[in-house]
């Protein structure tokens, strides 16, 4: 069932999913075409996805701890190690979980409290969904922030050639690796223990 107001034939393509469960809104129907709202989404991809974030996690953690710390390191303290471990992975997991059921779920219930989609709503889609940063350790804060920089910073540049800032340099992307380079040796120059804090 194509929601009123829409064009049949643009639908056409996602009739499968558009018809299975009757949604207020397209993109509603293509996103969660097995869920009749929003919520029922939510709380169903924030268990999946835990699995998922710690099965990323768990082996993650694991191989850190045995590449900083050794099998000597975590055997000298066994519990102490433990309980980090548990901790660290937790913490991740539910950031992770966190982070990617609320950027599905937030452009979802703007467009139903709205009725329709608007560019905004990816904006603060962003700030709500980038805020679950929060709950990870202040070192990995900083981690995923510079794991981001490199992705910013090319989007930034792919922006404004689209907008006519500037124009395509070929090999352009030197630059931008250069700067987030530069960001990065500032830093660990400046301040290096915030690099492998957390």
């Amino acid at each position: 069932m194509v929601p009123p107001g829409y064009p049949t034939e643009l639908a056409q393509p996602f009739a499968d999913l558009l018809t299975e469960h009757p949604h207020k809104m397209i993109m509603c129907s293509m996103v969660h075409p097995h869920d009749l709202t929003c919520e029922g989404r939510l709380f169903g991809e924030f268990g999946k996805e835990w699995w998922r974030a710690m099965a990323l996690y768990a082996p993650l953690n694991a191989i850190m701890a045995l590449i900083f710390r050794g099998p000597a390191g975590i055997l000298r303290k066994p519990r102490r190690f433990l309980v980090s471990f548990i901790k660290s992975t937790l913490r991740s997991t539910l950031f992770l979980t966190a982070y990617c059921t609320i950027a599905n779920y937030v452009p979802c219930k703007l467009r139903n409290w709205f009725g329709r989609d608007r560019t905004w709503f990816y904006y603060v889609n962003g700030l709500v969904a980038g805020s679950m940063v929060m709950i990870e350790a202040p070192g990995r804060r900083l981690e995923l922030g510079m794991y981001c920089l490199p992705r910013a910073i090319e989007s930034f540049w792919n922006c404004g050639v689209e907008w006519g800032w500037w124009r395509h340099i070929p090999g352009g992307e030197g630059i931008y690796f250069c700067l987030a380079t530069g960001v990065l040796m500032t830093l660990y120059q400046q301040d290096p223990e915030t690099i492998l804090d957390g």
